[in-house]
């Protein structure tokens, strides 16, 4: 089977060209520049939004993980959120609807559900984006849900909550700058500088945000079994990927100093536009329709991301 992975040089897309490739896939890479690992078929250097139609003949999927994906700089430039996260994927879909292709797994998240008026989020609820990149996300969920009505697209909407850790054989995990808390803590902590905490009168227990961590090897693993779902089942599906519990960020710089050998120096900062206070996984429609369960728990992603950063 040969799949299409736009963002294939990106810290998502790799560790899903790894386990497709190691799954006997045959993998097409896209990306804007080559990517730093081997595990493809073919590469694609191009906007994906500009693959000509006859370059995606032969492909049975694709698996789009290519976006801009920053909550607080979408609230200060939302056209280039919209132009590439909308624009540009409905570009693709056009071109995949012509090219025959019928199965899309698509790289939503945790974003559209904004301020949640549930603690836990599920699937079905009520879902008010704060954010431009979380709208983005969302209209993209509801164009698929169109584009299989009227073109037989069949598609699955991942909802990753907050996707962290390393390959746990060190060989991808996120680029140096990361804005993740997880990652960057742990790298200008290792440069001797603070690090700062957005926010500490939140909603929530401690007064910092809540989230929900899962590993990148279990969100290529979700994307896998979407394939596979796809492959049996017809219609446009949305799941959420995430580690089943929430952690405030306090409770992530405390894991960090107890897993490895660091200690954050913390400061505090204004929030940023756009955050949510808690962001909570019910995972229960991938557990027993998509078969996918995390294999990961915090102290995994932390020292996964520790061991790649000091590799």
């Amino acid at each position: 089977m040969r799949v299409l992975v736009t963002g294939a040089g990106g810290y998502i897309g790799s560790q899903t060209c790894k386990l497709l490739t190691q799954q006997g896939y045959q993998v097409i890479a896209n990306d804007h520049s080559v990517p730093n690992h081997n595990y493809y078929h073919q590469k694609e250097i191009n906007n994906y939004a500009k693959i000509p139609v006859g370059m995606l003949a032969g492909i049975d999927a694709v698996v789009h993980t290519a976006a801009t994906s920053l909550v607080g700089p979408s609230v200060m430039n939302p056209d280039k959120y919209y132009q590439n996260n909308v624009g540009s994927t409905l570009d693709l879909l056009s071109n995949c609807v012509e090219a025959n292709i019928h199965t899309f797994v698509f790289a939503s998240s945790a974003g559209v559900y904004g301020e949640p008026s549930e603690d836990v989020c599920h699937e079905n609820m009520d879902a008010q984006p704060c954010s431009p990149y979380g709208w983005s996300k969302k209209m993209m969920e509801i164009i698929l849900q169109d584009y299989y009505t009227a073109y037989n697209l069949n598609s699955v909407s991942l909802r990753f909550f907050n996707v962290a850790g390393a390959d746990t054989d060190c060989e991808m995990g996120q680029q140096p700058d990361a804005t993740h808390i997880i990652a960057k803590a742990i790298e200008l902590t290792m440069a001797g500088k603070d690090f700062t905490l957005f926010g500490k009168e939140f909603d929530t227990d401690d007064g910092t945000c809540v989230r929900d961590y899962v590993h990148v090897e279990d969100v290529a693993q979700g994307i896998l079994n979407s394939i596979e779902l796809l492959g049996t089942t017809s219609g446009a599906h949305t799941f959420n990927l995430g580690g089943e519990r929430g952690y405030s960020n306090l409770e992530i710089v405390d894991s960090i100093n107890r897993v490895t050998p660091l200690t954050v120096n913390l400061k505090y900062g204004d929030p940023r536009a756009g955050d949510p206070s808690t962001l909570i996984a019910d995972t229960h429609a991938a557990n027993t329709i998509l078969d996918w369960k995390p294999k990961h728990n915090l102290d995994s992603i932390i020292s996964t991301a520790y061991k790649w950063y000091t590799k």
